[in-house]
C-alpha cells in the first residue's frame, strides 16, 4: 500500500470564527482525508488543546486585522510552525496574515513543498486599515512582501483567471493555477415555505428581510448597506439581517439601529439565508465571496459591488445586480425595485441558483486541488 502523503493545512483562521477559508478548509479536509494524512496548524481563538493532528498557535490580545487576532511572534509559536512543517512532506497555506506568511518562509528554508490558496487579496485587505496616505505605503509594502514570500513557495492556487493574471503583473514568477471554489448545493438549497424559515428564527412572517453574511469588518463595508436600508420607506415593514462577528463596538452600533438584528458566528448559516427575501454584498474587495454563492444558490435575488470573481459569475438582469461600491442611495433604488417588482426578483432568483448548481460543485474543486498537490510533491522531489 503506498504511503499517503503527510499534508500539513495552515491558516489564519478557525473556529469559532466561520468564514470562507474556514468553509473551505473543512470541505477540503472531509474531501481528500482519504488521500492525504493531513494536520492543522491554526490560531488558538478559543483555548483548544494541541492533539496529534491539530497544533494551535497562540494569539495576540493586541493585535487585530479585519477583526481577526494575529497569532503571537513567539518563541512557543515559532517552534510550533518550524516543528509542524518539519514534521510532514507537503505545506498547503490559506492565508493571508502573519501564521501563513511564516509557514511560506520556513516551509522555503526547510526546503519543504509549499503550496498557497489566495482567498484574499493580501495588499487590497491590509490596505483598508490606515488612514490615506499611510494605506498607499501599507499597500505597496505588503504587495510587495506578498510577492516576494509568493515566489518562495512552489505553487500559488487562485480561485479565478483574471486574478492569476494580476499576480503575474505584480511579479509573481511562481506557477499560478486556477481552482474555483464551491458550493454544497444540497446544503445551501431553496427554500418553498419562506413563512416557516422566517418563524424558524422568530422574524416576524410580514417582514421582508434584506441579509448579509460575512464579517463586520472595513473592507466588507457593512455601513453602506445599513444607510441604504435607513433610506428605505416603510422601515416597519422590514428588517436587516446582519450574519457575522467582527469588532464589538460596530455591532453594538449596529444593535442599536431600528429593524436591524445581527447575529454574531452562527453555524446555521442556510437557515439565515433562506429566511431572506434579498441578499446584498457590499464589499470593497473580495476574490470568489462564497457567502454570494451560498446566497445564490439557495435562491435569492442577489445585489453586489463589481469586485474579484462576483463581477464573472454576477450579470445584471439575469441573476443578480451591481451597485457602485460606497454608494447607499443606488443601492437603496435596487433594493426597493427588487421589492416592488417580484417577477424579476424571481427570475433572478431561478438563474442564481442554476448558476451555482451548474458551474461550481465542491466535488470538482476539490478533485482538482488534490490532483495539482499530489504534482507539486512529486515533481523533483
Amino acid at each position: 500500500m503506498e504511503k499517503k502523503i503527510k499534508l500539513l493545512l495552515v491558516a489564519d483562521t478557525y473556529h469559532p470564527k466561520i468564514d470562507g477559508t474556514l468553509v473551505f478548509m473543512e470541505e477540503f479536509m472531509k474531501k481528500a482525508k482519504n488521500d492525504f494524512e493531513i494536520s492543522q496548524l491554526v490560531p488558538n481563538f478559543n483555548k483548544y488543546q494541541d492533539t496529534k493532528r491539530k497544533r494551535f498557535m497562540k494569539v495576540s490580545r493586541f493585535i487585530k486585522l479585519s477583526n481577526y487576532s494575529s497569532i503571537r511572534i513567539s518563541i512557543g509559536n515559532l517552534l510550533r510552525i518550524r516543528r509542524s512543517i518539519k514534521d510532514n512532506d507537503l505545506v498547503f497555506i490559506q492565508g493571508p496574515a502573519m501564521a501563513s506568511y511564516l509557514a511560506m518562509f520556513m516551509s522555503w528554508f526547510y526546503k519543504k513543498k509549499s503550496v498557497v490558496y489566495l482567498h484574499v487579496i493580501t495588499w487590497e485587505l491590509f490596505e483598508k486599515f490606515l488612514p490615506r496616505p499611510l494605506n498607499k505605503i501599507f499597500y505597496w509594502t505588503f504587495r510587495y512582501i506578498t510577492v516576494m514570500l509568493f515566489n518562495m513557495c512552489d505553487l500559488v492556487i487562485v480561485p479565478y483567471h483574471d486574478l492569476q493574471e494580476e499576480l503575474v503583473k505584480a511579479g509573481v514568477r511562481t506557477d499560478v493555477n486556477v481552482a474555483r471554489l464551491g458550493v454544497d448545493i444540497d446544503k445551501f438549497t431553496p427554500n418553498i415555505d419562506k413563512i416557516e424559515a422566517k418563524k424558524k428564527l422568530k422574524i416576524n412572517t410580514k417582514k421582508k428581510v434584506i441579509g448579509y453574511v460575512g464579517r463586520v469588518s472595513k473592507e466588507k463595508n457593512v455601513h453602506t448597506l445599513v444607510e441604504a436600508f435607513q433610506k428605505l420607506p416603510n422601515q416597519q415593514n422590514m428588517l436587516l439581517l446582519i450574519v457575522g462577528g467582527g469588532s464589538e463596538d460596530v455591532i453594538d452600533e449596529l444593535k442599536e439601529i431600528k429593524n436591524c438584528r445581527v447575529t454574531g458566528f452562527v453555524h446555521n448559516v442556510a437557515d439565515h439565508l433562506q429566511a431572506m427575501d434579498i441578499f446584498v454584498m457590499p464589499s470593497l474587495t473580495e476574490t470568489t465571496s462564497l457567502a454570494t454563492l451560498e446566497a445564490m444558490s439557495t435562491g435569492l435575488p442577489v445585489i453586489a459591488t463589481k469586485v474579484g470573481f462576483i463581477k464573472n459569475y454576477l450579470t445584471k438582469d439575469y441573476n443578480g445586480e451591481f451597485f457602485p461600491r460606497e454608494n447607499p442611495e443606488i443601492l437603496m433604488l435596487k433594493i426597493k425595485k427588487l421589492l416592488q417588482d417580484d417577477m424579476l426578483s424571481k427570475r433572478l432568483s431561478y438563474h442564481a441558483r442554476k448558476t451555482v448548481a451548474y458551474s461550481f460543485s465542491w466535488e470538482r474543486s476539490i478533485n482538482k486541488i488534490k490532483r495539482i498537490l499530489v504534482k507539486v510533491f512529486y515533481d523533483e522531489n
